[in-house]
């Protein structure tokens, strides 16, 4: 399988350089992998955690240069360009502007700020006194939002959201298949980020059901580690494949210049 969601220190909250995750993902047996830094943000909420969640844009030509050392490096590796970009309802403008100035092969969307929210919550800290299926409905809601803007490629940790002993099943089944019907309906794919096994979650984004459901719906999927330091590249793989094998197989897509190339055992 291949990995499409890694950072970097340009992240400000990940460790390493593009080619230390170059060289871990080799060592690994992983022949492709994409770099995905957080997009910039001018003005959206500064000092929100420190100021440590994004790249800055002025050092966008650096993230570039360093992507073209790690080929370079590691020529038996195929190195894709890519982005995490949150969807922020009203950024739109700013994020095709963005997107616009380089070839890039893959973007992915992610949710971690719901517009209707508070400006100190986010994804992974929410008022207590807000009811959960109504937090994971508006996540939802703003989930299929971004999709239909056709801004992006693929949706990010999809049940970020989800609180241990509360999946969003249970509650908003109804909303995750909205979200899985518009990603087929869009020819947009789903990542299975498997981050959350080395977090209090203890499971992949999404969950184990929420994966068969992508593959009985015929989503395209990829795999991905969301490493933040060289040595979660390729993190739990073998263990997502002898789960749900030759189903999850047969939906893994490949990309280039953001279009699918292929699909089946990436």
């Amino acid at each position: 399988m291949n990995d499409y969601h890694m950072h970097s220190h340009f992240c400000r909250h990940a460790e390493g350089r593009v080619a230390d995750y170059a060289r871990a993902a080799r060592d690994r047996g992983i022949t492709e992998i994409c770099v995905t830094p957080h997009i910039p943000l001018p003005g959206f909420r500064p000092g929100f955690s420190g100021d440590k969640l994004r790249m800055d844009e002025t050092e966008f030509d650096s993230y570039l240069r360093e992507l073209e050392e790690a080929r370079s490096a590691f020529p038996q590796l195929t190195i894709l360009s890519g982005v995490e970009a949150d969807y922020i309802p009203e950024q739109e403008d700013w994020l095709a502007r963005f997107l616009s100035r380089a070839a890039f092969d893959f973007v992915l969307m992610s949710i971690h700020f719901i517009s209707v929210w508070g400006e100190e919550e986010w994804a992974f800290d929410f008022a207590r006194h807000r009811p959960l299926p109504s937090a994971y409905h508006e996540y939802f809601q703003q989930m299929r939002q971004g999709i239909q803007t056709g801004l992006f490629d693929c949706v990010a940790h999809l049940d970020l959201i989800k609180k241990p002993g509360q999946p969003v099943l249970a509650t908003n089944c109804e909303d995750v298949e909205n979200v899985l019907d518009a990603c087929v309906s869009r020819g947009m794919s789903v990542e299975i980020n498997t981050s959350g096994t080395r977090k209090g979650i203890g499971e992949t984004y999404p969950c184990d059901r929420i994966i068969t459901l992508m593959t009985e719906q015929g989503v395209n999927i990829v795999t991905s580690s969301d490493a933040h330091a060289p040595d979660q590249v390729g993190l739990s793989f073998r263990e997502l494949a002898d789960r749900h094998g030759e189903k999850l197989l047969r939906r893994l897509v490949r990309y280039r210049g953001r279009r699918v190339s292929s699909a089946g055992k990436c």
